[in-house]
């Protein structure tokens, strides 16, 4: 029966408390820590338990009263080398000892229990975690010669398994279970076998690889030679930490590592545990570069848990929702796991990082552009994920590499290249000066972001009143000019609420953007001393920008249209001769007649709809004689207008001509292009072609006046917008202020003559339209009443009632009525 850990009251116990901080000068450091984990055995509550004593001699089960983990001891005598406990603490502080083992020992003493010294009678294989871990043999008591006879042709007369007997050792198992059955062989000795062997089947398979044109049909993309070495090099390794600069590559090293696994039949699964601003990211580079499928792995609970079984290889979760997950299930199991932007979880005594340790796997690929020899305390942890024996017990790694001053405060490292040759089979990591040669002189990479639920819900309301439109154009194939109008509204609505609420009523403040564009800046100030420069369309996107970069504390400058021309002067000069100024801020007011060329990445926070613009911004870095290589990073908004623009090149053909020739308006209004770009709306918009009841596709039931004011009320402030009317000129731009937006919309008229003597058909098209129209209104008694309050007005002092239709002009009144005359006059016939 068990027995609570009765050691708080043993007086052997009560001695002075041993600093956590501090060793006594009286201990060794293997002494003081091997006090350290006796004093928090008689703190903590354990619940101990002695096995069979017969069938098991010293065999316990220790239980952790909070947490119920449960642990198995071994103890057969202090610093016997069979103790053993399953914890982790035991297996790589390499003291013979942990915790709970402690516990036993002042549970024994307190209950004054016999240690079992003696030799056991079986004969067991095990696996050593004193120093350098090694497969051991004890002889047991039973046929003690017979095992010697036959162990020895793979181990060595103290028990050390030959490394030549890797291959064979398990022929001896089988004779060894034949000779007596009681024979046992743990799994953690057979684990580290396995995987000895399975290691030395990877090295064998290298040679195939050996070249680079061997890889070059592993993925559907070119790799680079040093991503190539990236990918031999995990592979080799099994469990790996690339740690590339920024912008090299590491996702697709990443998938190319696991793509070699999965074609040598190492891995059928895949676990990828990334940001949440990153999953759909690596969903769409897998299926972009691989035959393979991915889901993500989102949802409620008991969604996420079915979807962790689903048959597609790759799977993709975020750090928050493993964590959540661990905690019910207690643990997760998959072939490869990659860990993506591992530095992003700051503090790794954290709830998330504790979790993600439980995640089981034969093979691991860590990715981490942060460079780790300055955080020693942090790349200790890191690899944790990769090889837990790799850099020692950590107190050893802290006394070995860390210098305290006398109030403990960290002063510098030493013996750091030590530790660099304990990594090196391990961790790989290049900086882009060293693969300069190897990389081409521009790089573009579109890095999809998540919305925020509420951006969504906004984003989503504006696509269903475009879709509202463009159902009523699909069925009548006309657009009168207010709604043309109301149509470039809401999508210009739908691209701002894609960088943040903040830029249509700067109250709320939903984003991810931000905090995307801040963790890219942060990456790149730690590698070193690169320069970046920032474009948004929107100056109060640029604001939220320039905030964040305030409460960091670093220099930039910022170009938006209330800056004078010349003051950018300064701004340019500033930004190439300091070296603490590390960022260029700037709306497209400055993407025209600026030399940036100092910088080496851009960053654009959101895409303009003319590709001349586009262009226009990445000049402002990369020119001709440009030394230095540079990068081009697009944020995208997924699952919303700004992927589909990516994604449909005819419509930004489509629209720069319709739209954008001369800078004009107008020009879209002209039906010879307004069809040819309503074709391609309904593909970017994602307009259905089936509207529900309540969302009539005439727009009747939405409150156009309040979104008019929105978007007028952003025109006015933003100054330099030009979302529809992009001008290559910089002065255009500076000066431009599309009258789709800031004029009054007025209905223009649906009936002109000249309109209907131009194009005959159209005539039929309205009417039509109009008596469809008329039908459903009149269906609906609310709608009457609405139609007949519109166009009938009641004198208030004579009580007269009068009945008001609009008309285009006089002569077109003429015309009916004349019309009309002749229809009754030959009903009278």
């Amino acid at each position: 029966m068990a027995k609570k850990n009765k050691t708080a009251k043993s007086a052997k116990e009560s001695i002075n408390k041993v600093s956590y901080h501090y060793r006594p000068d009286n201990m060794t450091l293997q002494e003081w820590q091997i006090a350290l984990r006796r004093q928090a055995a008689m703190k903590e509550k354990f619940a101990i338990s002695e096995h069979n004593r017969k069938e098991y001699p010293g065999y316990y089960n220790v239980v952790n009263s909070v947490t119920r983990n449960e642990y198995r001891v071994v103890y057969r005598g202090q610093d016997s080398p069979w103790n053993y406990c399953s914890c982790m603490d035991f297996k790589t502080s390499q003291l013979g000892s942990c915790k709970h083992l402690e516990a036993v020992k002042l549970w024994i003493e307190d209950n004054h229990r016999k240690v079992c010294r003696d030799i056991p009678p079986y004969t067991s294989v095990y696996l050593s975690y004193q120093g350098e871990r090694k497969v051991c043999l004890r002889i047991g008591t039973d046929n003690q010669e017979e095992f010697r006879r036959l162990a020895a042709p793979y181990f060595t007369p103290d028990g050390v398994m030959r490394p030549e007997a890797l291959d064979s050792v398990t022929e001896f198992f089988r004779d060894a279970v034949r000779l007596n059955n009681t024979f046992r062989w743990y799994p953690d000795a057979l684990g580290f076998i396995l995987e000895q062997r399975d290691q030395r089947r990877r090295v064998q398979l290298l040679p195939e690889y050996a070249s680079d044109t061997a890889l070059d049909k592993l993925l559907k993309t070119k790799l680079y030679p040093y991503q190539k070495e990236g990918i031999r090099f995990a592979f080799r390794a099994g469990k790996s930490v690339i740690a590339d600069e920024m912008g090299l590559g590491k996702t697709i090293q990443a998938i190319g590592t696991a793509e070699l696994m999965k074609a040598h039949h190492f891995i059928s699964s895949v676990l990828i545990v990334c940001p949440t601003s990153l999953k759909y990211q690596w969903k769409k580079e897998i299926e972009r570069f691989t035959d393979s499928k991915a889901i993500v792995v989102e949802g409620n609970h008991l969604v996420r848990k079915k979807l962790y079984e689903a048959e597609e290889t790759y799977k993709i979760v975020s750090y928050n929702s493993i964590c959540n997950d661990i905690k019910i299930l207690k643990s997760l199991h998959t072939d490869f796991l990659i860990m993506d932007e591992v530095q992003r979880l700051k503090n790794w005594n954290t709830q998330i990082s504790r979790n993600a340790r439980h995640i089981e796997s034969e093979y691991a690929v860590i990715l981490s552009g942060t460079p780790l020899e300055n955080k020693l305390e942090e790349l200790y942890s890191i690899m944790q994920f990769v090889d837990q024996f790799c850099l020692g017990p950590y107190y050893q790694f802290i006394d070995e590499t860390v210098v305290k001053s006398d109030t403990g405060k960290v002063v510098s490292y030493k013996n750091l290249n030590a530790i660099g040759e304990r990594m090196k089979n391990v961790l790989i990591r290049r900086r882009k000066k060293d693969v300069a040669l190897q990389l081409p002189g521009r790089m573009d990479k579109v890095l999809f972001v998540p919305m925020t639920e509420q951006q969504r819900d906004m984003h989503d309301e504006y696509q269903n009143m475009v879709a509202q439109l463009v159902y009523k154009w699909t069925r009548t194939r006309f657009l009168s000019e207010k709604d043309r109008k109301r149509l470039l509204m809401m999508l210009s609505q739908m691209r701002m609420i894609c960088d943040s609420t903040y830029i249509l009523d700067q109250k709320s403040r939903y984003d991810t953007k931000v905090e995307e564009t801040m963790n890219i800046l942060k990456n790149v100030f730690e590698s070193g001393d690169e320069k970046v420069v920032i474009f948004s369309q929107w100056e109060r996107m640029t604001r939220l920008i320039a905030k964040e970069l305030d409460e960091l504390g670093v220099r930039y400058e910022y170009l938006h249209g209330g800056v004078p021309s010349e003051a950018r002067k300064n701004l340019v000069e500033s930004f190439t001769e300091l070296p603490e100024s590390r960022v260029f801020l700037s709306t497209d007011a400055g993407s025209t007649g600026l030399n940036l060329q100092v910088a080496s990445i851009l960053i654009n926070l959101d895409l303009p709809w003319n590709p001349a613009v586009l262009e226009q911004r990445i000049a402002r870095i990369y020119r001709i004689g440009q030394k230095r290589n540079i990068q081009v990073i697009n944020l995208v908004a997924s699952q919303t207008i700004e992927e589909r623009m990516l994604s449909t090149l005819n419509f930004k053909t489509s629209l720069f001509e319709g739209i954008l020739d001369n800078g004009e308006d107008t020009i879209f209004l002209e039906d010879s292009k307004f069809d040819k770009i309503m074709d391609s709306i309904k593909v970017v918009a994602d307009a259905s072609s089936e509207i529900a009841d309540d969302n009539r596709a005439d727009g009747s039931n939405i409150d156009w006046d309040d979104k008019e004011e929105n978007i007028n009320q952003v025109a006015d402030d933003e100054k330099v917008v030009k979302e529809l009317v992009e001008s290559p000129e910089e002065e255009a731009i500076e000066q431009a202020r599309p009258s789709v937006i800031s004029e009054q919309m007025e209905e223009a008229s649906d009936s002109s003559v000249s309109d209907a003597e131009e194009h005959p058909e159209r005539l039929v098209q309205q009417g039509l339209s109009f008596l469809s129209g008329l039908a459903r209104t009149l269906s609906s008694p609310e709608a009457t009443q609405k139609l007949v309050d519109s166009i009938v007005e009641e004198d208030k002092e004579t009580g007269q009632t009068t009945l008001r239709i609009p008309v285009p002009d006089k002569e077109s009144v003429a015309g009916i009525l004349n019309l009309f005359g002749k229809l009754l006059t030959g009903a009278g016939k």
